[in-house]
């Protein structure tokens, strides 16, 4: 029971440098649409762009510029350089929707016409790039309605397969609405072998939200809910770290609200954290971390009910940075069968079918970095006493980090609601 293969350089934050794995470069975009779902809109944004590009060519050799050397055609005509550097760019983009997503404004597009009007270029080459710009533009109306709503269309079909523009508005627009947002969410799980138990691993579990702040007045809040581990012992899970109160799943030690209130409950087995009186903004921001330990929770050899390790974190509240750490002990294995993904939850929560699954699944890459050596820190940016908490962890599990590899799946501005899957074939 290990994880899949990227590898990273371990230095102490989320954007380190990975020595990704082969075989997940090679894996293309995440959820890259194919010709045939772009259907006609492919045909005519790539005819309407042709034409664009043909009748700007013809333009700029009229008026004497290259409008591949966009800085001379600036200090020549007298151009903003970033109105010209755009005109380079629809000419030299590799893909029609990349040159969309270029065009200026049609004011812009009206102060570039006029410089060449005024240095003499023939009218009909003129009118030539605006009937252009007109057909584009109906293309846009016709299939999408508006440029915004394009730009939401766009953002999902570039290669980097990331959405980060509307994984930026999304996060601003969920804040508002749910009037909640957090500077960080993570999750911290360790596997880890089980005592007296061949061929199982405990599930050591910490999820933290950093600055949760509320945007308006909400009542209590639930923040945390502990649920069963159906393969795991009964009477061998709780807490990580066990409070003064019985069934205290909140890690007071590394918690942090001071103007606000947490108070918990138990309902239909599960235990309830909540968040109250918080004043909103960042007056009422909080750190909260919650730990739980399930004994023999996870098969590390193959079964025939139980092929894979699969473990999945849940992002409910907007967030600006994202990560999920997993700490797999050495003698696992599986690690070369990694794999990551993200997946939509808005209308259901996340499924076991694959078929459901492959529907779901975000077009946002998250590819695992691993850091085989973590004797050179492995902090977060956004949550100052990470690596203090994962020691405190490995402590409580009479455990050595250097016996351990580092998975870990980051992003900013993670979706919402969704969930990211961490899964890899168990060894037989």
């Amino acid at each position: 029971m290990s994880p899949r293969k990227p590898r990273l350089s371990p230095d102490r934050s989320i954007g380190r440098r990975s020595r990704e794995a082969s075989r997940l470069a090679s894996r293309g975009p995440v959820g890259n649409p194919t010709e045939s779902e772009l259907g006609p809109f492919r045909v005519e944004c790539d005819q309407a762009v042709a034409t664009l590009r043909r009748s700007l060519v013809a333009l700029t050799a009229a008026a004497g510029c290259d409008p591949l050397r966009p800085q001379e055609v600036s200090r020549k005509l007298g151009l903003n350089k970033n109105l010209t550097w755009k005109i380079a760019r629809i000419l030299i983009a590799p893909d029609s929707f990349e040159a969309v997503s270029m065009m200026p404004g049609g004011e812009g597009l009206d102060i570039y016409l006029r410089a060449f009007t005024k240095a003499g270029a023939p009218a009909e080459l003129v009118d030539a790039v605006r009937t252009a710009t007109v057909a584009l533009g109906e293309v846009v109306v016709r299939h999408f309605g508006d440029r915004a709503q394009l730009e939401l269309v766009l953002d999902g079909l570039r290669a980097d397969g990331n959405l980060e523009n509307s994984r930026r508005l999304a996060f601003r627009g969920m804040s508002g609405v749910f009037g909640v947002q957090a500077h960080g969410r993570l999750t911290t799980q360790i596997l880890s072998p089980s005592a007296g138990r061949e061929h199982q691993a405990d599930l050591s579990i910490v999820a933290g939200l950093v600055g949760l702040q509320r945007l308006r007045p909400l009542g209590s809040m639930p923040i945390f809910r502990s649920k069963p581990i159906v393969d795991a012992d009964p009477s061998a899970s709780g807490p990580l770290f066990p409070g003064e109160r019985e069934g205290e799943y909140l890690i007071r030690e590394f918690s942090h609200f001071p103007n606000a209130r947490v108070h918990s409950s138990s309902e239909a087995g599960r235990h309830i954290v909540e968040l109250a009186d918080a004043p909103i903004g960042r007056v009422g921001a909080s750190d909260l971390y919650f730990g739980s330990f399930a004994r023999g929770a996870m098969n590390t050899r193959r079964k025939p009910d139980d092929l894979d390790c699969e473990l999945v974190t849940s992002i409910s509240i907007p967030a600006e940075n994202f990560a999920s750490d997993i700490f797999v002990h050495d003698s696992f294995g599986g690690l070369e069968t990694l794999d990551t993904s993200l997946h939509s939850t808005l209308s259901h929560p996340f499924a076991a079918a694959p078929s459901i699954r492959a529907a779901s699944r975000l077009p946002v890459d998250v590819s695992p970095q691993i850091v085989d050596d973590l004797t050179h820190g492995f902090g977060l940016r956004f949550a100052p006493r990470y690596e203090e908490i994962v020691a405190r962890m490995f402590a409580r599990l009479g455990q050595d980090p250097r016996d351990y590899r580092l998975i870990r799946v980051a992003m900013e501005f993670p979706p919402a609601p969704a969930a990211v899957l961490v899964r890899w074939e168990l060894p037989a």
